[in-house]
Order: C-alpha cells, then structure tokens, then sequence
C-alpha cells in the first residue's frame, strides 16, 4: 500500500483509507467491476458506503491513476492505470487478461491508411483463454 501511498501524494491526493483500499483492491483482481469491488472493500470497510466509492473512483479516474476498462457485454471494469495495452477477453469464462505489446505501429498503419487521427483507442481481442482451452481438450 505504500506504493499507493507515493501515487497519490504525487497526484496531491490525501492517503485515505478509503483510497488506499479500492486501489489495493482493483491492484489485487486487475479488473474489477464496481459491485465486486464494493462488496471487496465492505468485507474490510463495513462503513464505506456505495457513494464514496464511486466519489473516490472518480477522483483516481480523473487523476489519471485508474482507468474505465469497457469490455463488450460486460458490466464496466476498473484497473490501475498502465501503459498501452491489449485487453483479452475469455469468451467462456469472462476473464480479462492483460497484454502489452507494442500498438503503436498498428495505430499509426490505421492513421496513415485511414487518414483518421486518433486520439485514443482501446482495443479488446476476444478468444478463450489458456485455462479455458485446456479444459475444452481434456474433456474431448
């Protein structure tokens, strides 16, 4: 929690528990929808009510500290913000997978085929997973 701590000091934004506890939650699921991480936090924090969660969500979002991960036919996801990346999403069990992987040559083949200036992307990729693979032999 530390490392929370020197993050949101350089963002002048007080350590409260509060904070400290939604980014050491979203920090341990790396995706996270808000009701998971509501019911997360009240396990530790019974008093923490649901408007101080989304009142501190959206004071790290727009201190660029997480990021909203909108995922298709999912419920909205939160995670730290990170450097660009990919997001991979289990079609059979839901799981979101981080990829990092240069985009940068992909967005400027789009930009410069397109003509389109992109300002910012988000790209899923959607696929089963390794766990989920490996199921689906084991049981043929």
């Amino acid at each position: 929690m530390d490392r929370f701590k020197d993050v949101l000091k350089a963002s002048n934004l007080k350590s409260t528990h509060q904070r400290l506890a939604i980014l050491d939650s979203i920090d341990h699921f790396g995706h996270i929808d808000i009701d998971s991480l509501y019911d997360a936090i009240f396990k530790k924090y019974p008093t923490m009510s649901k408007a101080t969660l989304y009142r501190n969500i959206n004071d790290l979002i727009s201190f660029h500290i997480l990021e909203e991960v909108k995922l298709p036919h999912q419920k909205q996801q939160y995670e730290i913000k990170k450097v660009p990346h990919i997001h991979l999403l289990c079609s059979a069990c839901g799981s979101v997978e981080d990829m990092f992987v240069e985009t940068k040559p992909l967005l400027e083949t789009i930009s410069s085929q397109s003509g389109f200036h992109i300002s910012n992307s988000f790209i899923v990729i959607n696929g089963i997973c390794k766990t989920c693979s490996a199921q689906i032999v084991t049981t043929l």
